[in-house]
């Protein structure tokens, strides 16, 4: 760009207004386009025009969207939290996971792993015991406990091991769910067979709720073991 035509960008920059005082030299101007070809400013105008309007209706109906499936998310937990409030023992708890976690999120693979310092019916498959050396620290499972905030995302052979055992092979992604309130009592596994279900930078928002919940009520539903 010469001198003479910076400085005519630079005075047109700094009066925006004279196209207004000078009308007939707007409809004198050509802008060029992508394709090469040019067009009269007020073509150039529309069609931007156009463009932001095409690209505030997508963010719009994406708003819409987000807000649908955050609503649908917020019933299903407030469900979810409602049950778990009601269960009575851990074969109760056990069927609210499964119906209501599991088949209401559509989550294949549940599992609740409960310290071995509590007593855990055999009979339970969601629910089974985890040595409690696993979650304390240098733990293979430590880190799910440490960070408090849902472990997401995808799994390693050894890491679907310890989480789901060995019964379970087809699960990609999880998110664990340290299950806290002034003490330690497992934590939540939620296992999917697709690598791309749960991701290290979704929302955990609901995922928090539903571990804070379960960790509110565990104290009423387990026993100490011997």
């Amino acid at each position: 760009m010469s001198k003479d035509s910076g400085e005519i960008a630079t005075y047109l920059t700094e009066h925006p207004e004279f196209f207004i005082d000078h009308p007939e030299l707007a409809r004198c101007l050509k802008i060029p386009t992508d394709s090469g070809q040019a067009i009269s400013l007020m073509e150039y105008q529309v069609r931007k025009l156009r463009e932001q309007v095409a690209q505030l209706e997508r963010e719009n109906d994406h708003m819409i969207e987000t807000a649908r499936i955050n609503s649908v998310l917020f019933e299903k937990t407030r469900s979810l939290v409602l049950a778990l409030l009601d269960a009575q023992d851990l074969e109760d708890l056990s069927v609210v996971l499964d119906e209501k976690l599991s088949q209401g999120f559509d989550i294949p693979v549940v599992r609740l792993r409960l310290s071995d310092q509590f007593v855990v019916p055999d009979s339970l498959p969601l629910i089974t015991s985890i040595t409690r050396s696993e979650l304390e620290d240098r733990g293979p499972l430590a880190q799910a406990i440490s960070n408090r905030t849902p472990w997401v995302g995808r799994l390693t052979k050894e890491r679907r091991h310890l989480l789901f055992g060995d019964s379970v092979t087809d699960v990609e992604s999880c998110a664990t769910l340290g299950l806290i309130r002034g003490h330690t009592y497992g934590l939540l596994a939620l296992g999917h067979p697709d690598a791309t279900h749960f991701q290290s930078n979704q929302d955990t928002l609901f995922l928090d709720h539903i571990g804070e919940a379960l960790a509110m009520i565990l104290p009423r539903l387990i026993q100490p073991a011997d």
